[in-house]
């Protein structure tokens, strides 16, 4: 089976609640699915990521571009977001979370993915970090 890592559509509306100038990097971008280098300009607000329905439909704070960016420069899951603990959310159908799955930083990401993936009431996954619960980018199978 094959994956497709999704980033926030440029489309998703937020409201920006701070823009600056990065001075140190590292804020995980949503938009392109990398972290952020020192001197780009980049906006911290609320989002809705698509997908959940009802009570799961969470929002929360995420980091894009200030200034719209074009998207990943790869396919694949985020080489920059390899280092990082996250928790695979699977959603069914209907957007109602069914499971999920610890994933610890280093490889093995898209095998977790896959394996998930393989039942047959999952959808799709959400990436979320850990600590913070934050949306970082939705999984989907490549050949359904």
């Amino acid at each position: 089976m094959s994956i497709v890592v999704k980033p926030l559509e440029a489309s998703t509306e937020i409201t920006a609640t701070r823009t600056w100038t990065d001075e140190e990097g590292g804020a995980p971008l949503r938009c392109c699915l990398r972290d952020s280098r020192i001197g780009e300009r980049i906006v911290l607000g609320p989002v809705t990521p698509p997908g959940p329905v009802g009570a799961y439909a969470e929002t929360g704070p995420v980091f894009l571009h200030a200034d719209g960016c074009q998207g990943p420069v790869s396919p694949g899951y985020p080489e920059d977001f390899r280092g990082r603990q996250q928790v695979f959310r699977a959603y069914n159908g209907e957007g109602m979370i069914v499971g999920g799955a610890l994933v610890d930083p280093g490889q093995g990401q898209e095998q977790i993915a896959e394996r998930l993936l393989c039942a047959p009431d999952i959808a799709f996954l959400h990436s979320r970090n850990v600590v913070y619960g934050c949306y970082m980018f939705a999984i989907y199978p490549g050949d359904r």
